[in-house]
């Protein structure tokens, strides 16, 4: 008698009986030995047994009906003169999906079929050749199964071929981990890959349901990550995904993954959305008028263009048309639901023709183009940024003559009045040029307001929320630069104007840095009597040295500011310390809030600031440490930005430097 050893994956051992003296396998013994140890493994015959005779070289291939969500372990063997034969499935397109290449007389495979179909199973004589039976089981042995690797049913080898329109189920268990998607990075979860083809333009939209907190992303080239054209994983609970995009012909890949280590089963749904051709879509666009908001939402839009900024703004979007008779200046302003961008261009459909495009305006839900514009016909998109961006918006494009003259306080002839501690909200946009400072100014718009000082004062002018690099500037004489009496500019919002000035009338004007920046903002202005400044410098507490100060700005008012702390604009209270020698100073303070300490030399002077500090450790704590030589200096205890303010304690040590 001779005896056959079968080793299939998960580790079965069998043992089958042939007929003495013949070379070939006498089927029934060899049959029952084989059932009896399936049985007892739990496993049902489920595929019919085939046997046959092959030479060395040669294979026969067999078709068999296999059932997605089902096991199966298929066992060859071969009879006398028989020294290699192997075993192999290949599905529906011929890519092998489970083989067993071990050189040995015997082979078993165990493969759990994704999809429901027609699959062959080859059986090959590597060395020797005869006689050889096949059969198989289904289900899942005791000890465990496994899926061949790498080039198994679902994988980037041989991805599933997904159906649109229709609901397929899954399980990611049976999957491997070869790659993830950007919204999950660090997890292990294995996946499964599927593979989509779309012979038109069209708006692709994926969606599971799962068992377990799964997720899901689109890739371009199967297995390279950076491919990567949409990955989500919660939408909007752990156990949906959902990912759309608008995608050009050609063959795409989902794949089904989990986050962390989650695996189960799932339900997976595409379905595709014929897209408009762009010129239907341009030849449709929604014409825009100056100085009319509009309203609309991107949400459930397929996303038709892209963009120089906002990360490609491949999100959905909308399309406008906008005419200008003559040549101008334009602004187009848009607030958004959700991380938007504007964009605008001469032709429709060609993207090099883009003119301006803007993303994140002061913040992710604002965007603002100021361009200038010569007659003709423009498209203007809303958008969103990168992938997925959608939601609702509000859009609005205003125009003005490219000299200006329309705004008002646009020149001395009729200037606005500046009332201190009465902000003024100002728009320079269709203002016409008519002034430059020292600072800058040159060829931009520019408004002017009127300010009357009846005593010695110091002005402070602030243009906060600008949609532009700014310039403010002072003069005795509306419109005469050789009188300018001070000049200060920054970038959007972080313009400021101090100066000490005597009583009298003088002109504060409201300018751009360069000719393109124009907008609208709103300025600050307050005037502090000196007198009064001069009174609580005069008036300021003496500190004695290694003495703790208590005190609470709560009650006091913004006299004085500082180069650190965000300005340092809140209450403040000021202390004199005075030096008979060169020694090193060092401050300390506690406070109850965000606090600040600075020290000047000349108490109403910013410039003659010697030091300042907002935090030491924390917001808690502020600290100065120097060398001051002999003198009278002034210590200020402040609050970062506004209404900082509260209960504190104040030390200072003296040394030798």
């Amino acid at each position: 008698m001779t005896t056959f050893r079968l080793f299939a994956l998960t580790g079965l051992s069998l043992t089958l009986a042939a007929g003495c003296g013949g070379g070939g396998v006498r089927l029934t013994p060899s049959f029952v030995a084989v059932h009896n140890t399936m049985a007892a493994m739990g496993l049902t015959q489920s595929v019919e047994i085939e046997e046959g005779s092959i030479g060395e070289g040669e294979a026969r291939f067999l078709r068999r009906s296999l059932t997605a969500g089902q096991c199966y372990t298929l066992v060859a063997f071969g009879g006398g003169g028989v020294r290699d034969i192997d075993l192999v499935v290949k599905d529906d397109r011929g890519e092998p999906v489970a083989s067993d290449n071990t050189t040995d007389d015997q082979a078993a495979v165990q493969f759990c079929p994704e999809v429901d179909g027609e699959y062959e199973i080859g059986v090959s004589m590597e060395e020797g050749g005869g006689d050889f039976v096949l059969t198989g089981w289904s289900g899942m042995p005791s000890g465990g199964g496994s899926l061949a690797s790498g080039g198994g049913r679902g994988s980037c080898a041989s991805p599933i071929p997904l159906p649109l329109g229709t609901t397929v189920a899954g399980d990611t268990t049976r999957g491997t981990n070869s790659m993830s998607g950007s919204c999950i990075r660090g997890g292990d979860a294995p996946e499964l890959v599927y593979a989509v083809t779309l012979e038109r333009r069209a708006q692709l939209s994926v969606t599971i349901t799962s068992n377990y907190d799964g997720a899901l992303y689109l890739l371009g080239a199967c297995g390279e990550e950076r491919s990567e054209i949409a990955c989500n994983d919660d939408a909007p609970t752990t156990e949906r995904s959902h990912v759309e995009a608008t995608l050009d012909p050609g063959t795409y890949y989902v794949v089904v993954d989990g986050y962390a280590s989650g695996a189960g089963q799932f339900s997976l749904t595409a379905e595709v959305a014929e897209l408009e051709s762009l010129a239907q879509v341009c030849s449709g666009a929604t014409p825009l008028q100056a100085g009319q908001a509009v309203t609309g939402s991107t949400t459930g839009r397929p996303s038709y263009f892209t963009a120089t900024c906002a990360g490609g703004a491949r999100s959905p979007d909308r399309v406008y048309t906008f005419d200008v008779a003559t040549r101008s200046r334009m602004r187009l302003r848009m607030q958004s639901t959700y991380d938007g961008a504007i964009y605008m261009r001469s032709d429709c459909q060609n993207p090099n023709s883009e003119i301006a495009c803007n993303d994140d305006h002061r913040d992710t839900r604002h965007s603002m183009l100021v361009t200038t514009l010569d007659p003709g016909r423009y498209y203007i998109y809303a958008d969103g940024f990168s992938d997925g961006s959608a939601g609702d918006y509000s859009l609005r494009a205003d125009v003005a003559p490219l000299t200006g003259g329309a705004a008002a306080a646009d020149n001395c002839g009729a200037p606005g009045q500046a009332t201190a501690g009465q902000d003024i909200d100002i728009d320079t946009f269709p203002a016409s040029d008519d002034f430059a400072g020292s600072c800058g100014g040159q060829g931009a718009p520019d408004t002017v307001y009127q300010i009357t000082v009846q005593n010695r004062v110091r002005l402070r002018a602030r243009l906060a929320e600008g949609e532009f690099e700014g310039a403010l500037y002072l003069q005795r004489t509306c419109g005469d630069a050789s009188t300018e009496v001070v000049c200060a500019s920054g970038g959007p919002g972080q313009t400021e104007l101090d100066a000490n000035l005597q009583p009298g009338t003088y002109f504060l004007v409201v300018d751009g840095t360069s000719p393109d920046m124009f907008g609208a903002a709103r300025i600050e202005v307050q005037l502090d009597d000196l007198q009064a400044l001069e009174r609580a410098c005069q008036q300021a507490p003496r500190i004695r040295p290694g003495r703790t100060l208590t005190g609470d700005t709560s009650g006091s008012i913004d006299r004085f500011q500082a180069t650190c702390a965000a300005g340092a604009r809140s209450n403040d209270l000021v202390y004199r310390l005075v030096l008979t020698r060169r020694q090193r100073v060092q401050i300390t303070s506690e406070q109850q809030f965000d606090g600040a300490i600075y020290v000047r030399r000349t108490c109403t002077d910013m410039s003659t600031e010697v030091a300042c500090n907002d935090d030491t450790g924390d917001n808690r704590h502020s600290a100065v440490d120097t060398v001051l030589d002999r003198g009278t200096y002034f210590v200020f205890i402040d609050g970062f930005a506004n209404r900082s303010q509260g209960a504190f304690t104040l030390d200072v040590q003296l040394t030798n430097p």
